[in-house]
């Protein structure tokens, strides 16, 4: 294995300037040798972060991958097209690290799966809200038998007024899905994560859309507004019992933004946002508020990406492996397909 790893961007927008780049620019065992994005003025920004020279920058991601010598591709474009150039990325002989919601269907991931398994390199998911320390102390809480056995989780990621106006995230070309692929995917993937994955079975939900396609105190162009929800509401059943409800919306008439992941169990609960412990003890019901004291790592996404590059150098796993994004897309899929139906679907 050589002495830097060489990185190659495929999607050069804010997310992988803002978020991923930042983190890559940490490691010294790492460095951004290629960029590819449609956009001239993305990848013209992305190279003044970067430093990626003018010749190794592309507007063709297949051109990128038989031009440069990588061992790693960040892939950050649009929901719609995460699965084709990670696939591609991993057939050229490179890890793979995704963004969030790792594909746009369930068929998708399996088929990024199959081609991980061709390649025998490894495709993580980004999930960044996975490497707070506060995420990171509550799994250890729950592990340790904290809260006992988890039957039942809240996932909420709810925005009063909060559509994206800027980006392709509005656009059903372009993302697919609204707030439920785009922020609803996170608290969904902390809430398994928290509980171990189980096995999902079935799904009930229901989309919405009634204030984000008419003028409104938002931003965003209402008119160029696509995709087919703002809010998403649902309810998920596993195989051993446990139950998960879930909501995300972009907009909605409450009295602010409601974030939370709560897990239930019979010995106690956790708490996210305010990151909290329930136990019962001494005759009480104790709600407890931890000092996390230090975590040791970079938080966020430039843990994770830590973490991914760890796994590529000892032969260690995905931090966040495609199994269990599949999980998570099984359930977001089924949310769509509910609502479509208009009732409970196997997933």
């Amino acid at each position: 294995m050589r002495e830097k790893l060489r990185v190659g961007f495929i999607g050069t927008g804010a997310i992988a300037r803002n978020s991923h780049m930042p983190g890559w620019l940490k490691l010294s065992n790492c460095e951004i040798v290629a960029l590819c994005d449609v956009s001239e003025q993305a990848t013209a920004a992305a190279a003044e972060v970067t430093k990626v020279a003018k010749g190794h920058i592309y507007s063709d991601y297949e051109q990128m991958l038989a031009a440069e010598d990588l061992d790693i591709v960040d892939v950050c474009t649009p929901n719609r097209f995460h699965a084709p150039p990670s696939i591609a990325a991993l057939e050229a002989g490179c890890h793979v690290i995704v963004e969030k919601p790792v594909a746009t269907s369930a068929d998708e991931v399996r088929a990024m799966i199959a081609a991980r398994d061709a390649s025998q390199k490894l495709l993580c998911i980004v999930q960044n809200m996975r490497y707070s320390n506060e995420a990171i102390a509550a799994k250890r809480f729950v592990e340790q038998g904290g809260i006992g056995d988890a039957y039942w989780a809240k996932a909420e990621y709810l925005r009063a007024r909060g559509v994206p106006a800027w980006g392709a995230f509005i656009a059903e070309e372009l993302s697919a899905g609204g707030p439920c692929y785009d922020i609803g995917v996170h608290v969904l993937d902390l809430a398994l994560h928290l509980m171990g994955f189980p096995e999902p079975i079935s799904v009930s939900a229901n989309t919405w859309l009634e204030i984000a396609n008419r003028p409104s105190v938002m931003a965003h162009n209402p008119k160029k507004y696509t995709v087919p929800e703002e809010l998403a509401a649902g309810f998920a059943r596993f195989e051993n019992g446990v139950c998960v409800s879930i909501g995300a919306s972009w907009a909605l008439n409450a009295t602010g933004n409601l974030n939370n992941v709560s897990v239930f169990g019979t010995e106690g609960g956790v708490q996210m946002f305010p990151f909290t412990l329930v136990r019962e003890d001494y005759g009480m019901l104790l709600n407890c508020t931890p000092q996390v004291i230090g975590g040791g790592g970079a938080g966020g996404h430039a843990e994770e990406i830590a973490q991914f590059v760890n796994a590529i150098t000892t032969g260690g796993s995905a931090p966040v492996p495609p199994e269990q994004a599949l999980i998570t897309q099984r359930i977001l899929d089924g949310i769509y397909k509910s609502a479509g139906a208009g009732h409970e679907v196997t997933v």
